[in-house]
């Protein structure tokens, strides 16, 4: 169990910008990318991510074998995506093969497999918390992402009334995790929804 829940960055932020109005349209898909300190994430977007990421605290239950969390978040002010977070936690390795032994291993993998679903439900309540979401339906599926095991859970919820979907996608990596949030209205589903389905959430790399 999480001791507490942690706020995402700027959560704030996304509260305001949420549902206001704009028209963001079909903007076609851009290249973006965010860097942690082992890799650099390569997607395609309707939006440029930062170029400067926010550090943040590290999560209470994970800190002793996590060396560094940052994020990238942008609220586009228009109808097709509402919010875009990208977390990044570099790990500490050398913590965690003193207590679990070799970062291939089983036990070392099966930590690795915990912390991402707990990073996760940590992520998908606190952001739950901080929008004031209502009738919050989650589901995940195991996903291959760049030849990488991946977590993709998707959260159907009411914001305001209104029916929204956000698609949190993490990544496994023994040394840098990545999650991906991306928000936008049910309504959209057939535009950016299956985009996100058929391009983007495909076309995720890592790069060194």
């Amino acid at each position: 169990m999480m001791k507490k829940k942690m706020i995402p960055l700027l959560a704030v932020l996304f509260l305001s910008l949420l549902l206001s109005v704009g028209c963001f349209g079909d903007k076609p898909l851009q290249a973006t990318s965010a860097k942690g300190e082992v890799y650099t994430m390569e997607l395609e977007l309707p939006v440029s991510l930062g170029s400067q990421s926010k550090e943040i605290p590290l999560n209470p239950q994970f800190k002793e074998f996590l060396r560094k969390g940052q994020s990238y978040m942008e609220c586009p002010t228009g109808e097709d995506i509402h919010m875009v977070e990208v977390v990044v936690n570099t790990m500490n390795t050398e913590a965690i093969e003193k207590k679990y032994g070799a970062l291939a291993g089983e036990k070392a993998q099966k930590f690795y497999g915990d912390m991402g679903k707990a990073l996760t439900d940590s992520y998908v309540q606190s952001m739950s918390k901080a929008a004031k979401m209502t009738n919050v339906a989650t589901s995940s599926a195991e996903r291959t992402i760049d030849g990488r095991q991946a977590m993709v859970t998707t959260v159907n919820c009411k914001m305001r009334g209104e029916d929204e979907v956000m698609k949190v996608i993490y990544l496994y990596d023994n040394e840098e995790s990545w999650l991906v949030a991306i928000a936008y209205p049910k309504e959209k589903e057939d535009g950016i929804g299956k985009q996100l389905e058929e391009k983007i959430i495909p076309g995720i790399k890592l790069v060194r």
